[in-house]
């Protein structure tokens, strides 16, 4: 509890269940007013002070506020809970910076001065103003606990239409770092924005960090961008938060967010432009020309100056390291062929970014030194495939060395060694040092599919997923990758109730059947049943029914697995819900060289896979000269042959996608962009089963 002092400034007059709490500070209301008997929208307790008959009605904890519903309490300060309004559109230059308000004297000062004010004068907008600024000063000096006390207490009283604006803004910021808060109803306090330019800088500044937190990226950098000091700071900022948003919230935020149309033209010129190194220096020439004197001109991003310097590369001889021979012989051949492929269908077009020469270097039962050997002094490499001949070649490869390693390692963090021990490591030994300048890391890696999944499925408001996942060291790897994407999601919504993940695991076909019908409900469904039926001993017509809260369903299986699965999932499902609970799966699930029965027992499942196994891809010629070649190929043979082409037609792209990584190519194996990590990236289309046929989807469907 607060000092006497403190709690008896905000004592006022009160009727509690007929008896008079004293005032003896006569402070804020002449008449006395009388609250309800349990203020429980707003969580007030009513506290003894040490001097006898004294009373104060204070906030509870914050965390008995927001269990009693105190958002919707907290909304009557917007004038009896006013609708959500939406985002008004900005000007498209952003006007003169303006400061927020600083009060310089402190809020006992300014309470005092209430005080004055109410005995001398009783004018109570002036006490409520001075009142506003001493929440402010408690805000200054990051106490935020009095802050609130006093702005909820003050609601009490009613404000003038005026300083209600001041008293939500506030309030708002009182919670905005509050673990257990509703970041949405605090935005909903902030809205509409208010006209007096001091007061709504501090509510773009909330905004800003309230919509982080929801990761609306563009919504927070809306708001920023109009209230920010222009610096290389500032705009790195708004920068990062719109290349954190996804490519196709992008298309047209400038209708939406027309303050930010600068960043996202550069977006969008680095994402058409990017792996064309002529093109885009002359577009980024004359983007500095349309935008001069915006803040993103003057403070442009090193990664986009780097960019602008980009000459086109000339790749006169390349290595390619795989197994030809040994246990991964069919894998190194089948990638083998896909380069080939890549190789020879730059033939009649302009190859002069391609390599021109290709050597091929077995890499079993080599040692690094006799693949370093065999690499000689040539710069471009691709490959090797397995891990434990990249781990050895890496040392040995010159700094200036272009790699396109076709898996990803992990490398020893140098922050896992202690400081000690770092000081005794020669700086030309570090681990990044000794890693080639121009490193990437491609790979047909289940994880991320797993993301996209997750990515995905969170996007359309899916919340409770079941996820089955077969016995095996892959599908854990999915399931794995899928709960920590999943969990990142949750977090970023700032609730974590009601979005947990039910997991099945199973073995075989009777540990699937007891895992899908345990997580359906369908198996308690039929013990309620089993026992009306007992108690009324006679012949029921009955359907089972499963459990109404989930949403969807994510498989990580095989495809035999998924072709068991499927049916069970759909037998389990209440026919008469009128509710339709997709299922998910990655491409993991899916075999093309399978029997058509295949696609009758997969219907309506929606999963994702590389373009080159669709129907209907832009590769058509390609598609049938393997056809002609090999006219009885495996889906996973078919998967490596992709892979192989695309490693050899992202080889001289590798330094603009590491500047660049707004940019992307548009691959066998999906959509390749580049991350920070040098690790290629592929994002896939989504398909579903449709009357025993595979029917791409458009984005969102």
């Amino acid at each position: 509890m607060y000092k006497v002092a403190w709690s008896a400034i905000l004592t006022w007059s009160v009727n509690v269940k007929g008896q008079k709490c004293n005032t003896p500070y006569g402070l804020f209301i002449a008449p006395a007013i009388d609250f309800p008997v349990c203020s429980d929208k707003l969580g007030y307790q009513l506290v003894k002070l040490a001097q006898k008959d004294s009373c104060v009605y204070q906030a509870s904890p914050l965390k008995l506020l927001l269990k009693c519903g105190f958002f919707a309490g907290a909304l009557v300060l917007t004038a009896c809970s006013s609708p959500t309004v939406q985002r008004s559109s900005v000007p498209a230059q952003p006007a003169p910076q303006v400061e927020e308000k600083i009060v310089t004297l402190s809020a006992d000062a300014l309470i005092r001065q209430a005080r004055e004010v109410w005995q001398e004068r009783a004018d109570k907008i002036q006490r409520d103003a001075l009142l506003l600024d001493a929440a402010t000063a408690y805000l200054q000096e990051d106490d935020h606990k009095r802050a609130r006390k006093l702005l909820l207490m003050l609601n009490k009283t009613g404000l003038a239409p005026s300083q209600q604006a001041t008293a939500n803004t506030l309030l708002a910021q009182s919670y905005s770092d509050a673990p257990d808060a509703n970041p949405q109803a605090l935005i909903d306090l902030l809205l509409p924005l208010a006209e007096n330019p001091e007061l709504q800088a501090r509510q773009r500044r909330i905004l800003t960090e309230l919509y982080e937190k929801q990761a609306d990226y563009l919504a927070a950098a809306n708001n920023y961008v109009q209230i920010m000091t222009p610096s290389g700071a500032s705009v790195e900022r708004v920068w990062r938060w719109i290349n954190q948003t996804p490519v196709e919230a992008l298309s047209d935020a400038a209708q939406t967010y027309p303050a930010l149309q600068p960043y996202l033209s550069l977006h969008q010129l680095l994402a058409r432009h990017g792996l064309n190194s002529q093109a885009l220096t002359a577009e980024l020439n004359q983007f500095r020309q349309v935008y001069r004197g915006s803040a993103l001109v003057e403070f442009l991003p090193e990664e986009v100056t780097q960019a602008s310097r980009l000459t086109s590369v000339r790749i006169t001889k390349a290595a390619v390291l795989l197994p030809l021979s040994g246990r991964f012989a069919a894998t190194g051949k089948a990638i083998k062929e896909g380069i080939l492929a890549g190789y020879y269908a730059r033939t009649g077009q302009d190859s002069s970014g391609f390599a021109q020469q290709l050597k091929f270097i077995d890499t079993n039962n080599k040692t690094a030194e006799q693949l370093a050997s065999a690499v000689g002094d040539t710069k471009w490499l691709i490959g090797p495939l397995l891990k434990e001949n990249i781990e050895g070649l890496l040392p040995l490869l010159a700094p200036d060395t272009h790699l396109l390693a076709l898996n990803r390692v992990d490398l020893l963090p140098q922050a896992s060694i202690s400081a000690s021990a770092q000081a005794l490591i020669p700086e030309d030994l570090y681990i990044a040092n000794l890693l080639p300048k121009y490193a990437a890391w491609f790979a047909l890696a289940p994880e991320d599919e797993a993301y996209q999944l997750a990515d995905e499925i969170f996007a359309k408001g899916y919340r409770s997923p079941i996820v089955v996942a077969a016995d095996g060291a892959i599908y854990q790897r999915l399931l794995d990758a899928f709960q920590q994407r999943w969990q990142a999601q949750v977090k970023q919504t700032g609730r974590t109730q009601g979005h947990e993940l039910d997991v099945v695991r199973y073995t075989d076909s009777a540990s699937l059947k007891e895992g899908i019908t345990e997580s359906l409900g369908v198996a308690q469904s039929k013990t309620r049943i089993d026992q009306i039926r007992y108690m009324v001993n006679e012949k029921l017509h009955n359907v089972t029914r499963n459990r109404h809260d989930i949403d969807a369903i994510v498989v990580f299986a095989s495809p035999e697995q998924t072709e068991l699965l499927n049916p069970m999932v759909e037998a389990s499902l209440s026919p008469f819900d009128g509710k339709t609970v997709p299922v998910y799966a990655t491409s993991r699930s899916m075999e093309y060289d399978s029997s058509n029965n295949q696609w009758r027992d997969l219907q309506n499942v929606r999963f994702i896979d590389m373009p080159w196994l669709l129907p209907a891809h832009q590769w058509q010629t390609l598609e049938n000269e393997t056809r002609q070649l090999w006219p009885v190929r495996s889906t996973s043979q078919s998967r490596f042959f992709a892979f192989g082409v695309d490693a050899f037609q992202m080889l001289p792209y590798l330094t603009n996608l590491s500047i660049v990584p707004q940019a992307s190519l548009h691959g066998l194996t999906g959509m390749l962009s580049m991350n920070a990590n040098g690790e290629i990236k592929r994002v896939l289309p989504q398909a579903i089963i449709d009357n025993e046929r595979v029917k791409p989807l458009d984005k969102g469907e």
